[in-house]
């Protein structure tokens, strides 16, 4: 299957409520001319000509991010703004970033990749995912465990089991540190720097979209009360592969990821995009 540009919209979840930062640091500025992380998102989709971009928030953020995106009105590009928390049922904790894309695809065409609002993934992480789907396997792209970590504190992981090329499995591994110059978790005593693991970028065809909508309205029919429970993007894949619906292809990626958790990381990233764009 050839896979166009323009066949694939883009979605990034910015939604989150920034608990541990203390304020949506998907709207806080990191590039040295004040970008926030979608911008460098949008100016690759705009690169490898992407013409759909769906963002998906909640209505308290919708008129910082509106006016954020002004810049871009006069560009050949379809942005839309989605409300994860006026998407039934109504929640003010958002129900996770399986629903977040669910949220988005009444306004998507075809496959979509998906990224978070609040991660910089590199220069060429949508041209390297591109690359890499074929439009009928998902696919995710793999970060090496070293150039996704911050220089202290701890950080969870989504560690992937990959087999030819192939995810065979992901698993969410806890309080992740360098420690005495080892990569050291709350499950494991020790784990390899050239581990790949998942930060959360995804590329889905359409017909996995197709059983993502299925997995939503068989969540929330049990789960419609909770208040903790969580629709997560990538159990959901998880359950599809195992069920032997869709193959998932990993698109291994030598970047380095840039983000922010807490407060102190925010030096940090800025000093990193800094040294890439000055």
């Amino acid at each position: 299957m050839v896979l166009l540009m323009n066949e694939v919209s883009l979605v990034i979840m910015a939604a989150g409520l920034g608990s541990r930062f203390g304020a949506p640091k998907q709207l806080v500025p990191v590039g040295p001319k004040n970008e926030i992380f979608l911008d460098y998102a949008i100016e690759e989709a705009i690169e490898v000509e992407i013409k759909k971009v769906v963002i998906v928030t909640r209505s308290a953020l919708n008129e910082q991010v509106k006016k954020h995106l002004l810049q871009y009105k006069e560009i050949d590009l379809d942005i839309e703004i989605v409300n994860q928390d006026t998407f039934q049922p109504k929640r003010e904790k958002p129900w996770g970033t399986g629903h977040a894309v669910v949220a988005a695809l009444d306004k998507t065409d075809g496959p979509i990749i998906v990224m978070n609002a609040d991660d910089y993934y590199g220069p060429t992480a949508l041209k390297q995912v591109l690359a890499g789907f074929d439009g009928e396997n998902a696919a995710i792209l793999a970060f090496q465990l070293k150039n996704t970590l911050p220089e202290s504190g701890t950080v969870s992981r989504g560690i992937l089991s990959v087999e030819n090329k192939k995810l065979l499995g992901i698993k969410e591994t806890h309080e992740i540190r360098n420690e005495e110059n080892l990569i050291r978790s709350r499950e494991q005593e020790c784990i390899s720097s050239e581990t790949y693991v998942s930060m959360n970028l995804w590329a889905l065809p359409s017909k996995s979209l197709k059983l993502l909508k299925e997995q939503w309205r068989i969540f929330i029919e049990s789960n419609s009360l909770e208040e903790e429970s969580e629709f997560l993007l990538p159990l959901a894949m998880e359950e599809q592969r195992l069920n032997n619906q869709i193959e998932i292809d990993v698109i291994e990626s030598s970047e380095s990821w840039i983000g922010v958790t807490n407060p102190e990381d925010l030096k940090t990233a800025r000093s990193a995009l800094a040294r890439i764009y000055e």
